[in-house]
């Protein structure tokens, strides 16, 4: 088990993600924009519409500083919660672009994903933005490495959505192998309210991606490269399950029947409880 940075690089791997998704929607054929999927509201095309505004939004008020819009939409829908205006707001954008061909989604995605890879790779991983990574279990301002972090993740998510509604193989093992480190880290975060002796370690495996273990220190948990051979639990993500895992395509039963637990049992209870919603489809 060796340490790991505190932060996560996740730059290098944005553009080609990019350029994955980019790919996969070329090979689309007419009907395979139409297809439902596990959204809900959305069909293939929404999906790749929403990842568009998520780019044009995070590219307006991060980059340009400009009103967050979700604060825009807001002023017209005050009652609303924070999800519902989440919610509301991509909904908007996804049906008011309905009209893009695919030809010109597909265009959009690849010059917006060059800005937006060129602002991440330039701001500073420790940079704070202006605003706080729920997904890192945070309330406060967080540092750019987590904002990256949650955009790539976001990313993989959605482009698997697609690639499983459409038939296509799986996300290449480096995109998902840099999926399954965030997953690790973010869920590191949500642990720190579980008690546990110092230097208690458990171990993460996902089979034929990695592993990485979890560290208890005074102030919380920590995630190390690595197995520990003496981990007090250990967590492990079946090869056939891995994909689906770091990319919610799970529902919760499935995703705990999809993963193997030994070591210390009130201890894999509570992380089961904090892991299970954390890497599963939201039901």
């Amino acid at each position: 088990m060796t340490e790991n940075a505190t932060l996560l690089d996740l730059t290098p791997i944005l553009r080609p993600e990019r350029e994955s998704l980019l790919e996969l929607l070329r090979g689309l054929s007419g009907d395979d924009w139409h297809r439902a999927t596990e959204c809900p509201e959305w069909n293939v095309k929404g999906i790749a519409l929403h990842i568009l505004g998520d780019d044009l939004s995070l590219l307006t008020r991060q980059r340009d500083a400009a009103p967050n819009s979700l604060v825009l939409f807001a002023e017209r829908n005050p009652a609303m919660n924070f999800r519902e205006l989440l919610d509301g707001f991509n909904n908007l954008w996804v049906e008011a672009a309905r009209f893009f061909s695919p030809e010109l989604l597909i265009e959009l995605l690849r010059v917006v994903g060059d800005w937006s890879d060129d602002f991440y790779c330039n701001v500073g991983l420790a940079t704070l933005s202006t605003e706080a990574v729920g997904l890192f279990a945070t309330a406060d301002v967080s540092p750019y490495w987590q904002v990256i972090a949650r955009e790539y993740l976001e990313r993989v998510i959605h482009q698997s959505q697609i690639r499983r509604t459409v038939g296509a193989i799986d996300l290449d093992t480096p995109l998902i192998v840099e999926a399954a480190r965030v997953s690790v880290h973010l869920l590191a975060a949500w642990m720190q309210n579980i008690d546990a002796p110092t230097a208690t370690t458990v171990t993460v495996e996902f089979e034929r991606i990695g592993s990485w273990t979890w560290l208890r220190n005074a102030d919380g948990w920590s995630v190390h490269d690595g197995p520990d051979n003496n981990a007090d639990a250990k967590l492990t993500v079946g090869s056939q399950y891995v994909g689906r895992v770091v990319s919610r395509g799970l529902t919760q039963a499935d995703a705990i029947a999809a993963t193997s637990w030994s070591g210390a049992p009130d201890l894999i209870r509570e992380i089961a409880a904090v892991a299970a919603p954390l890497l599963s489809r939201p039901s």
